[in-house]
């Protein structure tokens, strides 16, 4: 029996990182102005709740000012992230001593352009900021380069 072509979900993708840190204190990189500011953005404001604001502003000057759409204190967030009805959705398990961190990006259109300015253009990007979350919580290490001529 022949096997059934794979057929790639370009509409989302899934991420998960391992951080020896509580679900709390992750949880809190991603939702503290000053500790987002720390491994994601170079200006951030974010208020926590449903219809909070969430801010970023990133070194090339890109800025991104929406309303959050649900949080879970601890658990999860969703947030806005683009201009057609993109969305990312964290969430924040226990696993060990440190939490697994899973981020789900969805709402992405399929054109041929949008699969790569979106689906891997955003993959890409969030490896090197959950990675960079990772080395900040864990070694107080940012690998960004901090260059605005240069991206991260």
């Amino acid at each position: 029996m022949a096997k059934a072509a794979f057929k790639p979900d370009w509409s989302q993708f899934v991420l998960k990182i391992y951080i020896k840190k509580s679900p709390q204190q992750v949880f809190r990189a991603w939702t503290e102005g000053k500790l987002i500011k720390k491994w994601f953005s170079v200006d951030a404001d974010f208020e926590p709740r449903k219809g909070g604001r969430v801010y970023f502003r990133w070194l090339a000057g890109d800025e991104m000012d929406a309303k959050v759409i649900r949080v879970v204190k601890n658990r999860s967030l969703v947030i806005p992230f683009g201009a057609s009805g993109e969305e990312v959705e964290v969430k924040f398990r226990k696993k060990g001593s440190g939490c697994i961190c899973e981020l789900r990006q969805y709402n992405m259109a399929t054109t041929e352009r949008m699969k790569w300015t979106f689906h891997k253009g955003c993959s890409n990007g969030w490896v090197f900021f959950l990675t960079n979350l990772k080395s900040v919580l864990e070694n107080g290490i940012d690998l960004r380069s901090n260059d605005p001529t240069m991206s991260y």
